[in-house]
């Protein structure tokens, strides 16, 4: 329960922040071609849809702080750890972040009252942020696959060797494609166009998944084999499957409810995939060691064990969950009132 608990509220996380990393991409484009046509509609489209991501931006850091509050206390000794030696990337991360949430508070509050072309590189620097934030984490869990670029004096991640992790190669882009698929799919449903280029990423997104497995396969082999005698892999390729055929339906015969479906199917693919890529790794919080001198992997084997969680959070499971459960209606409810409140129209410079 306690794994399945973690992995849900990380899997949220990364649903919202993978939308937000297209849209992010999307709204300063949408919005400066919406200029260039002087077309009022795809302007007031923009500007919803910046409404919306600019209103539900904290939500996928209400719960990834709670995937870091999660794991703080049921496993202290690793976040301990990971904090020494994962600095420099998690600062990376977190320092985008605070550019990307600036840059969301300085692109909605100018909307109308900056210049066009200041306005436009205050979204593309948006965009930009957005697609180098899960650099420093994605950095981490290739180094969490294997711990290559580990320093010991001091203990600390060399950075420039984390990122020659051949699982890191394959799974940066992926992570990144997977965000504008979703996104494309979603924005699909008010402009077919979308859902050609949804169909595109979503076969490169594909080919890169099959290079990843195939990294896992030669240097985190136990992760590998954990993860294709799952029936949880089996699931997820049949959801991408599904996707194919619903975007191809939908371009043949342009019905909403192919496109809708395709829709569900982007969401729950993310979703499965990072648990999928978190529980096939159980019970190991770093899988391959082989890299690391005996010592040092003797050293690590109890703090890196998911299956020994602080014994003070033993009954803390049930009480998280039960408010889990108002913090899940309360961010529903925000999307709901978000998408359905009326906007102000906008004025084309």
């Amino acid at each position: 329960m306690l794994i399945i608990l973690v992995v849900l509220i990380f899997g949220l996380h990364v649903v919202l922040a993978n939308l937000g990393i297209g849209l992010s991409t999307v709204i300063p484009l949408m919005k400066r071609k919406a200029e260039k046509e002087c077309d009022e509609k795809l302007l007031e489209k923009a500007r919803r849809l910046m409404r919306f991501y600019a209103s539900t931006y904290g939500l996928a850091g209400v719960f990834g702080t709670a995937f870091t509050v999660f794991l703080l206390s049921f496993y202290p000794d690793f976040i301990g750890l990971a904090g020494n030696i994962a600095f420099t990337p998690f600062a990376l991360s977190v320092l985008l972040i605070a550019l990307h949430f600036l840059c969301i508070v300085l692109y909605w509050y100018g909307w109308d009252k900056f210049e066009a072309s200041t306005h436009f590189a205050i979204g593309m620097t948006m965009a930009i942020s957005a697609i180098l934030i899960p650099l420093g984490f994605r950095a981490i869990f290739g180094f969490l696959n294997v711990p290559i670029g580990l320093e010991f004096h001091p203990l600390h991640i060399d950075t420039l060797k984390a990122l020659t992790n051949p699982t890191f190669l394959a799974l940066y882009p992926k992570s990144v494609l997977a965000s504008f698929t979703l996104t494309f799919i979603i924005l699909a449903y008010d402009d077919r166009r979308f859902a050609k280029l949804g169909l595109i990423t979503l076969a490169a997104t594909a080919v890169l998944g099959i290079i990843y497995a195939e990294t896992l396969r030669v240097f985190a082999s136990y992760k590998f084999e954990n993860a294709i005698s799952s029936s949880l892999f089996f699931v997820k390729i049949a959801f991408v499957i599904a996707q194919f055929i619903a975007l191809i339906a939908f371009l043949c015969n342009d019905s909403k409810s192919w496109i809708v479906s395709a829709g569900a199917f982007a969401l729950t693919d993310v979703f499965l995939g990072e648990i999928l890529n978190a529980l096939s790794q159980y019970p190991y919080l770093i899988v391959n060691t082989s890299v690391l001198p005996e010592n040092v992997r003797t050293a690590l084997a109890p703090i890196i064990d998911l299956a020994h969680p602080n014994p003070l959070t033993s009954g803390l499971t049930a009480i998280t969950l039960a408010f889990l459960i108002p913090l899940l209606m309360a961010s529903a409810l925000l999307i709901r009132l978000v998408t359905s409140e009326p906007y102000p129209s906008s004025r084309t410079r």
